[in-house]
């Protein structure tokens, strides 16, 4: 996974405040399933949701622009927090896999014959 790169949905609008990164969810953007629908029955989903991410989460996400690798960004990461390059790069698979579960970031493979 480290050779991936992430790249942010496009779809999503986003912006930082006071260093932290706030993405804005839209009502029609969020994931809709039977159950979804059941509950907004009796729970109508207010029209738009905000996601803030945390210090090092904003890092990340400014840092996913599809042309750095998950192993460029757990290296950055490792270095800045001075952790052990094994536990950022584990950290940073856990968080990213998140994100891409949530829809917010895809994963591409780098072109053939270039090094990730």
């Amino acid at each position: 996974m480290l050779g991936l790169r992430p790249w942010r949905n496009p779809d999503l609008e986003w912006s930082e405040v006071d260093g932290k990164v706030v993405i804005q969810i839209k009502h029609e953007q969020r994931k809709t399933g039977w159950k979804s629908w059941i509950v907004g029955l009796f729970l109508p989903a207010p029209p738009d949701r905000k996601v803030e991410l945390d210090t090092i989460g904003s890092e990340v996400w400014l840092q996913i622009d599809g042309k750095r690798t998950m192993g460029e960004i757990a290296a950055a990461l490792a270095q800045k927090y001075q952790l052990a390059p094994r536990e950022a790069e584990l950290s940073l698979q856990q968080y990213c896999k998140e994100l891409g579960r949530r829809g917010y970031v895809g994963f591409v493979k780098p072109p053939a014959g270039e090094d990730a």
